[in-house]
Parts: structure tokens; C-alpha cells; sequence
């Protein structure tokens, strides 16, 4: 049920009784109850929610979680933008299933309204990911911070030049739940290139950069081509000659190959 007390203002909640069948093959009796509320204006969009949900039979679980997201624009140049998510298991049954995840971030969109030219962004993210049973391919567990920026500089309507860097500090422990902590500090770095080939086609060049402390530095190149489509949307493929993501919460070493890219503008 949502109700709508005034102008902007959202509120409601949600009730649930369900029966669930889980991997084994077992009947879950599931129950939840979520409350969530917000706020939408010119100038800001803030949107909450928080969940209970209590499984028995063959499972025996309590869940808490909760979703948070603010943006706020202070004037035609400049808006910030942050979220928060959290999820809390607790098992009953098999505390080595008991799992949590808490990712928060926060940043920052620099567009100055009467130059097309210049774009900056900014953002700072923690999480923490006890990864679920259910998450197989999930091997390791981190505390992780993360902080990046990027700028963008349109030379002319044909070459655009972009740059990021950014720096992980955290720990890592290989092993669901178990084993030592690793220091996990990262530098990132990348500088990009992109060419208008003809009418609504880019073509892009990007060198990457990546030191782990006590894992060495890996480095490469990343091509692509991109097409405008309209105004608002632009889509293309390109392939990825390093192993790396520019994503550093993503620990694994396996993107290397072709990618697909779609951009959303307004």
C-alpha cells in the first residue's frame, strides 16, 4: 500500500507470505515485512526502504536489509549523489551460512552548464561482502575503500581525451568465511583517447594501469567503436587486451576479451 501525504512525499509498506522452494528441494515458509518512504523535488530525489524477513521450515533464517539512494543538485553545473545498502543474514541452523553486505557511496558530477567541454566526477565507496551460500562463484571476502576521479576534455567535436585514476585500500582473504586477511592497497590508472571517425561513429583508445602491492603491475591497451543513436543513447563493442577491470571492488583477473558498451545520456 503507498500513500502520498503531500507534495513530493512518498510513503508505504508491503506485507508477504509466501512458499518457497530452496535448492535442496525443501519448503520455505517465508514472511517479510518492508516499510520504504522518500522525497523527490527540483533539486533533490531521496528514496529509502528497510525489509524483515523471517524463512522456516528448511531454512531457519532472519533477514534484515535496507536500501538508501540521494541525489541532489545544487545548481546546473554541480549535483552529488549517494547511496547506502545493507543485508544481514543470520542462520539459525549453520552459522557458516550467516552472510552481510554493506556497500555506501558517495559523489560528485561536475558539468559547467555553458561549456560542453570539461566534465569531472568524483567518488568515494566502501563495502564490506560477506558473501552468501548461494553466491558460488563468489571465492573471496573483502573490506574494501575505494577512491576515484575522472575528468573528460573535448578538444573539438571530433577528439575527446579522458582520464582516471584511483586507489583501493582494504583487505581480502581468500576463503568463504575463513583464513587470514590480505592487504589489498591498488593503484589504478588510464588515460583514454576517442575519435569522431565520421558522422555519429567514435572510435576509442584507452591505456590501463595496475599495481597491487606484493602482486605486481599489470598494464594494456583497450579498444573499441561506438555509435550514436539519437541524442540520448550510444551503443558499441570493443575488446579488453588486459585481465583487469577498471572496477577495483572486482578482485578477479579474468576480462580480458570483447565487451559491449551502452551509454544512456539526458
Amino acid at each position: 500500500m503507498d500513500f502520498y501525504p503531500g507534495v513530493g512525499w512518498n510513503l508505504g509498506f508491503t506485507l508477504q507470505d509466501g512458499d518457497l522452494t530452496n535448492v535442496d528441494g525443501g519448503n520455505v515458509d517465508r514472511q517479510a515485512v518492508s516499510l520504504n518512504g522518500g522525497r523527490t523535488s527540483g533539486d533533490t530525489d531521496w528514496q529509502s526502504k528497510v525489509e524483515y524477513r523471517r524463512d522456516r521450515g528448511a531454512e531457519d533464517r532472519d533477514q534484515w536489509v535496507t536500501t538508501n539512494r540521494l541525489v541532489h543538485k545544487f545548481n546546473e553545473s554541480f549535483r552529488i549523489a549517494g547511496r547506502l545498502n545493507y543485508a544481514d543474514t543470520d542462520d539459525h541452523r549453520d552459522r557458516l551460512a550467516n552472510a552481510r553486505f554493506i556497500e555506501g557511496n558517495a559523489g560528485f558530477a561536475w558539468r559547467p552548464w555553458d561549456s560542453a567541454r570539461w566534465e569531472m566526477f568524483g567518488r568515494y565507496t566502501y563495502l564490506y561482502d560477506l558473501s552468501s551460500l548461494g553466491q558460488r562463484e563468489q571465492d573471496y571476502d573483502q573490506k574494501t575503500q575505494v577512491l576515484s576521479v575522472e575528468g573528460v576534455y573535448r578538444h573539438d567535436q571530433h577528439w575527446e581525451v579522458a582520464g582516471k585514476l584511483a586507489r583501493r585500500e582494504g583487505e581480502v582473504r581468500y576463503g568463504r568465511g575463513s583464513g587470514p586477511w590480505f592487504d589489498s592497497a591498488t593503484d589504478f590508472a588510464a588515460l583514454q583517447l576517442r575519435y569522431e571517425v565520421v558522422y555519429a561513429w567514435h572510435a576509442l583508445a584507452e591505456y590501463r594501469w595496475l599495481d597491487v602491492q606484493a602482486g605486481g603491475t599489470r598494464q594494456g591497451w583497450l579498444v573499441g567503436l561506438d555509435r550514436d543513436i539519437g541524442k540520448n543513447f550510444r551503443i558499441g563493442a570493443g575488446y579488453n587486451f588486459t585481465e583487469f577491470s577498471d572496477d577495483l571492488t572486482d578482485f578477479d583477473y579474468d576480462h580480458e576479451g570483447w565487451f559491449l558498451n551502452m551509454v544512456g545520456m539526458y
